[in-house]
């Protein structure tokens, strides 16, 4: 797990992004969500909306309140679960979990993909 937090972080840092928290090992939802929530709680209270990914699911919806949620999940089973508790939005990657299987790099997502285009258009 270590190695691949610290490949994702290499990719990340190789294609420019900023990395502000790390906040937890990537099977480690219970905790991870935890941390995030704190944090989000914190630093991040007075914003108007939040983007998820990844397991969506892990982030405590007390760390989200009065923010329009977008999440983004691998799975269509996970849409209606995630409506019923509270995120507004749901995008689903339909083959985001069967790409990752065996690979040691970032795999670009088809949503990812679209907000790079769409931001290198703009008029």
């Amino acid at each position: 797990m270590r190695q691949y937090a610290n490949e994702i972080l290499r990719d990340l840092k190789a294609r420019g992004f900023r990395i502000d928290h790390c906040i937890g090992g990537l099977d480690e939802y219970g905790v991870a969500g935890k941390v995030a929530s704190r944090l989000i709680k914190e630093r991040y209270a007075d914003y108007d909306f939040a983007v998820i990914t990844g397991v969506p699911h892990a982030l405590p919806m007390d760390a989200l309140e009065n923010m329009e949620i977008f999440s983004i999940t691998n799975g269509p089973r996970q849409v209606e679960p995630l409506k019923e508790m509270g995120h507004q939005h749901v995008i689903v990657e339909l083959d985001l979990h069967p790409k990752n299987h065996g690979v040691h790099s970032i795999v670009e997502s088809e949503f990812g993909a679209t907000l790079r285009e769409l931001s290198q258009n703009r008029v």
